[in-house]
């Protein structure tokens, strides 16, 4: 299997095939999605650059964006602060591995390396699940 290091050119085009595939699998579970996520993460290797994740869910039909602009749900974070949660594969966890990270997204959110605006809850859930698979198939790939 493909590993790519977390939030390089690879590795976003891999999260966006994935979730394209996903949203075209699913998406009839949530035809009157009106959505957006963002992610920006910054201190990136080899640079320590910027990357912003974005995409918007309109219907059952997924686009993405990578500038800063108005979103429903943003998360900041520095890249080792978020790279654990990044290869964390949620389905397989054990209950004291998801502890852990757990654990370390509280310490990181008191450092203030991470954090999170808006709400989740105001995506439907079938959105929800397609982006919990999403995230673990890209954490499976995460290097």
């Amino acid at each position: 299997m493909t590993r790519f290091q977390y939030a390089s050119p690879q590795w976003c085009a891999a999260m966006r095939e994935i979730l394209e595939k996903l949203v075209a699998e699913h998406g009839y579970g949530f035809p009157d999605a009106n959505f957006a996520m963002c992610e920006i993460i910054s201190d990136v290797p080899p640079d320590g650059a910027r990357v912003i994740l974005g995409a918007r869910f309109t219907g059952a039909n997924v686009s993405f964006f990578d500038t800063e602009e108005d979103a429903d749900v943003v998360i900041h974070g520095d890249y080792e602060a978020m790279l654990p949660g990044a290869k964390f594969i949620r389905r397989s966890a054990t209950p004291e591995a998801a502890a852990a990270q757990a654990a370390h997204s509280k310490k990181m959110a008191a450092a203030g390396r991470v954090s999170a605006k808006g709400d989740m809850s105001a995506a439907p859930k079938p959105l929800l699940r397609v982006l919990g698979l999403m995230h673990d198939q890209l954490a499976a790939i995460t290097a």
